[in-house]
């Protein structure tokens, strides 16, 4: 169960470092823009509150990375479980997922692309096509290819 922003070791420390702002953002903004904003402009803050809040900043990224990392392990060790199965529909059933996601996204995208949308529906569209291509196709080519080389590098650092 996730903890409340106010428990983790930066609510704690926005708490004594800028009080009532937890009460405003709650779980709202990542806590790290919230300290990341207080050290850029001077709110009070001594240097050793900002070397400190610069150190939890660090912490919570890494532990936000290792949850993703985690994350994508679990899902890639689900579907290693899944192949050893007997039943043809579970151990296809990514793949068929996947290729019905990659099929529906790239026809919209064509459709998007050489229709003509009418005016009142083109922020719709448009928000729609940013969906399609910045999560279900590149989730999907992430899933099975992996990530960019800068999330490699990012993952090499983590692991040192």
């Amino acid at each position: 169960m996730k903890k409340q922003f106010k428990d983790t070791a930066i609510g704690g420390f926005l708490s004594n470092v800028a009080p009532g702002l937890i009460d405003t953002v709650g779980d709202v903004f990542p806590p790290a823009n919230i300290l990341k904003g207080l050290i850029k402009t001077d709110h009070g803050m001594s240097e050793d509150q900002k070397a400190e809040a610069q150190k939890l900043i660090k912490d919570y990224e890494i532990e936000v990375l290792k949850m993703e990392l985690d994350d994508r392990k679990d899902a890639r060790a689900m579907q290693e479980e899944a192949i050893k199965s007997d039943d043809k529909f579970v151990r296809r059933f990514v793949y068929w997922l996947a290729a019905g996601s990659l099929i529906a996204g790239f026809s919209y995208v064509f459709f998007i692309t050489f229709q003509e949308i009418p005016k009142d529906n083109q922020r719709f569209a448009d928000t729609i096509l940013g969906v399609v291509i910045a999560t279900i196709i590149t989730t999907i080519y992430n899933f099975f290819f992996g990530s960019s080389d800068g999330s490699k590098k990012k993952d090499e650092k983590l692991i040192k």
